[in-house]
């Protein structure tokens, strides 16, 4: 872990210009803050563990006033691109995003709009059923590990696993974070009390026949395979009558996952 010193590259005086953004104003000062350390993060320049200089330097670079700096700096911490700890030992730190902000923030918003398991269901069979075929045929010999592993977990908490390695395994970056950020609402959506043993050994059995078409690199069978599930999964929700219940129940959420 470095930290930079006051001629170390981080040279912030062409900042002067401000030039309009894409909505056609002038940017805020402390969106001129966020733009220069954002771009020096994800152009690699400023790398994940690297030290920015303190606050107080900071002031000094890019001659600005201290509540410009603060906020420059807290929408860079909501983004999950800088890591600021207080006190003695602490400073500003390079990190890169957790996918599980993403995942929180669809749990919210998916709770916020009432959005439906019909519509969770549809989404779920229109992806799915291709990830599993994808990753078929271009998992690794470590991801077809990890997916049998996964599915041979019994405990109700963790059937999610499975879905978010197919992911993983697809080989489409868009896919894998995609079905990593709906990990939050994928496990609130579960209604446990309404799950019986049988059921979930039922799911077990289409996870274990879906990892063997994966292991065996067969993405029909494994497109098929997910089919499968998905229908049992929604002849499931219309028996218990739960198709046109959210996904995230508001009253819940904030237990559903973060226990």
């Amino acid at each position: 872990m470095t930290r930079p010193g006051r001629g170390d590259g981080l040279n912030f005086e062409h900042i002067k210009e401000y030039p309009l953004n894409r909505v056609g104003r002038i940017p805020k000062a402390s969106d001129v803050v966020v733009r220069e350390l954002r771009d020096r993060i994800l152009s690699g320049r400023l790398p994940v563990g690297h030290r920015l200089p303190s606050e107080t330097e900071l002031l000094e670079q890019f001659n600005l006033g201290r509540a410009t700096i603060r906020e420059g700096l807290r929408l860079l911490e909501r983004d999950g691109l800088i890591e600021i700890k207080r006190g003695p030992g602490g400073g500003i730190t390079v990190r890169h995003p957790d996918i599980t902000q993403v995942s929180d923030a669809f749990a919210v918003l998916f709770a916020v709009q009432s959005v439906t398991l019909r519509d969770f269901l549809e989404f779920r069979m229109i992806t799915e059923p291709q990830t599993a075929a994808l990753a078929a045929a271009r998992a690794t010999e470590e991801d077809r590990k990890a997916i049998a592993l996964a599915a041979e977990e019994p405990d109700f908490g963790r059937v999610v696993d499975l879905h978010v390695r197919i992911g993983m395994a697809s080989g489409n970056g868009v896919v894998s974070n995609m079905l990593q950020a709906l990990h939050s609402p994928f496990n609130a959506h579960f209604r446990e009390s309404l799950v019986g043993k049988r059921h979930l050994e039922g799911t077990v059995r289409a996870h274990k026949r879906i990892s063997e078409r994966i292991s065996q690199g067969d993405s029909d069978g494994a497109r098929h395979a997910m089919e499968v599930h998905l229908e049992a999964y929604a002849d499931y929700l219309e028996r218990q009558n739960l198709l046109d219940d959210p996904i995230v129940d508001p009253r819940i959420w904030g237990s559903s996952f973060h226990d």
